[in-house]
Parts: C-alpha cells; structure tokens; sequence
C-alpha cells in the first residue's frame, strides 16, 4: 500500500501549469529519492498511465487515465448530469457555477460555466480545490463523516488568500456553521476579490458525491444577494441528486 500511496504522490505533482517534469523535480516534488521516483515512473509507464516526451525527456500523464475516465463516467455518468444542472443554474444565476467531487487530496472540478457578460470569475478546470480553503471543500468536508473529517484535517494546509482558515479550530467552527446553515459562505479565502457559496450533494454514500458551487466577486455577496442565491442552489442540488438516484425530490 505505502508503494501505491509514493505512486499517487508523484501523479500529485502535475497539473495545467507542470504539464511535464523530469525526473529529479519530480523526486524533489513528492519527496522521494531518484532511484524510487525512478521505479515508479517505469511501473506507471508500463500501465501506461505515465509517457515520455521524446523531445524534452519529461515525464506526462499518459493515455491510460482516459480509458478509466470513460469507464467511471459510463458507470456514474456523474459528469453529464452535473454539466446540465451546471447550465441551469449559471443561466439562473448569471453568475459562474461549477461542481466538484472530493479527489484525494482536494476537490476537482467535474463541470463548470461562465455567464455570458464581463467581470465574472474564471475556472480553471484542472486546478486542485483545497477543502479548507474554498466553499466547495467546506461544504464537503461539514456534511462528511467524522472518519473523512479527519483524514482531510490531518493534512498540512497552505494559505491561498487574505481570509484563507489554516487553524483546525477555526475550520472546525466553520464546519459547524456551515452543518447549520446548510451551505458554506467563502470570501477572500481561495483567491482574493472572489467570494463563494456551496452546498453539498449526496448521491451513494455517506460522504457527499461532492458540491455545487456559485462565484462572484466578492464586493457582489451581500447578505440579500446570498439569501437570492441559495435557494436557487438548493434546487440546483436537488435536480442533480433527482438525476443520479431516479428519485424525485
């Protein structure tokens, strides 16, 4: 298992600004010695979840991770049906609107959208989604169980933003607030001049599937604005759900 664990931490290290690393960033990156990195690196490429780049020697995700992805996607076409609630909602709202599921570490973006006007707040899909610093993650991590609770708050955290929780016992207050209310109020915490509201959504477990998320800037969350926009979340969370079970709310 601890080898699995070293496998996901050097997949860890990419993203939409680290597209390809070579070897000893990689081994720096996850904070393993080469000669393991480099272990790892031929047994993910064997599977074919790691490639080469014949011209700049970089190691790059490889195509294996997109036969997986359509197997997922085809066993809970999770991502299909949180695009259309995701339209809805930003044609709604005409505020951007995106969805999330837990992915390890953080949150990943299953779908999103832009209104179609000026001074909107952009998305990048392939961005991480820390769970402590964004209303998606503590919209998660409040309705999740003690033991999920936990595993996520063991992990060290970073500061994004101005307003961003980094003590347990703040975050903790948070998710609390957040069980309360029923949805989570962000603002300055992620990304500075942004501000958020989500609301979790259930579909086979007792862990939310993930969160439903609307942005904007920040200076546009006024209390009235909020209390417009949650009950437009809400039925946004209830069509996705009433999509993923069959079942009508």
């Amino acid at each position: 298992m601890k080898t699995v664990d070293k496998a996901f931490r050097v997949l860890d290290q990419f993203s939409a600004e680290r597209r390809e690393a070579g070897l000893s960033e990689l081994s720096r990156l996850a904070g393993l010695d080469k000669a393991a990195t480099r272990r790892l690196l031929v047994a993910l490429s064997k599977h074919g979840f790691i490639e080469q780049s014949a011209e700049t020697r970089k190691y790059r995700l490889g195509q294996g991770f997109l036969r997986l992805a359509r197997i997922r996607e085809a066993t809970v076409p999770m991502a299909q049906a949180a695009q259309a609630v995701v339209d809805w909602l930003t044609d709604e709202v005409n505020e951007t609107v995106h969805a999330s599921v837990p992915a390890g570490l953080s949150m990943s973006t299953i779908a999103f959208r832009l209104p179609r006007r000026g001074n909107v707040i952009n998305i990048v899909p392939s961005e991480a989604i820390p769970f402590h610093a964004t209303a998606a993650g503590l919209a998660f991590l409040a309705f999740a169980t003690a033991e999920t609770q936990a595993r996520v708050l063991a992990q060290k955290r970073d500061m994004t933003a101005t307003q961003t929780l980094i003590a347990r016992a703040d975050i903790e207050a948070k998710l609390a607030e957040t069980k309360t209310a029923g949805f989570a109020r962000t603002r300055n915490s992620m990304e500075d001049g942004v501000a958020s509201v989500a609301m979790p959504f259930f579909f086979d477990s007792e862990d939310p599937a993930g969160a439903i998320s609307i942005a904007l800037p920040d200076a546009k969350l006024s209390d009235a604005r909020c209390g417009k926009l949650i009950p437009v979340l809400k039925d946004a969370v209830d069509r996705l759900e009433s999509t993923l079970t069959g079942q009508v709310h």
